[in-house]
């Protein structure tokens, strides 16, 4: 994945073959929901990703990768990036760039920048591309955390969280991510925040950090 931008966020729409058949064209679906879900995406400086195009075969061979043997189960309907072209998707690359650079500097050099996962309904993939992630976002696979903003470093347990939508499709979206330093977060445990301003981020054991 190194040829993502350093703030990338690449929004991916899957469907189980079990579930449904359905075309993989933005353009040519008969479904008027979909293409106006697709319409929304561009006017928040989503492109899509065209298929044979470098950057979309390698997220999707990453992806099918990922998903062991239920790869051959699943489609990728389409792929979508985020191209900054809007004024506020350019301040935010700009705010990313700043937040890199403090936390390279408070690490020690390393700002432990991780690629990951989030799966979750359509409309609240389209509220964290439009307006960033919440704080109070709950978990979507399981209680054993407290609120906040749960990702995940494989795909394939982003896919469990991903929320089937009227269509029959599964949303995801794999994001660039600061992580600074970790602390490992036990199950059942109700923190929201580092213990200390030693840590910036917590994660569930240090094989994700």
């Amino acid at each position: 994945m190194d040829q993502l931008g350093d703030d990338d966020q690449v929004s991916m729409t899957i469907e189980n073959r079990e579930i449904l058949f359905s075309s993989d064209s933005e353009v040519e679906s008969p479904n008027p929901m979909l293409n106006c879900h697709f319409r929304s995406l561009k006017r928040n400086g989503i492109i899509k990703l065209e298929e044979r195009d470098q950057e979309h075969d390698l997220i999707k061979a990453g992806f099918l990768s990922g998903m062991g043997q239920l790869g051959n189960e699943i489609e990728v309907v389409a792929i979508h990036k985020n191209s900054r072209s809007t004024i506020l998707g350019q301040a935010r690359s700009k705010s990313f760039s700043i937040y890199f650079e403090a936390m390279r500097k408070k690490c020690g050099g390393d700002a432990n920048i991780k690629y990951a996962w989030i799966g979750s309904s359509k409309d609240e993939i389209y509220k964290i591309i439009s307006h960033g992630f919440s704080t109070i976002m709950e978990p979507k696979s399981g209680d054993c955390f407290s609120n906040g903003v749960h990702l995940y470093p494989t795909n394939i347990d982003g896919v469990f969280s991903a929320v089937e939508d009227e269509n029959g499709l599964r949303h995801m979206l794999l994001c660039r991510v600061i992580l600074g330093n970790t602390e490992v977060i036990e199950a059942s445990s109700k923190q929201f925040q580092p213990t200390c301003q030693d840590f910036d981020s917590g994660v569930d054991n240090w094989f994700c950090s």
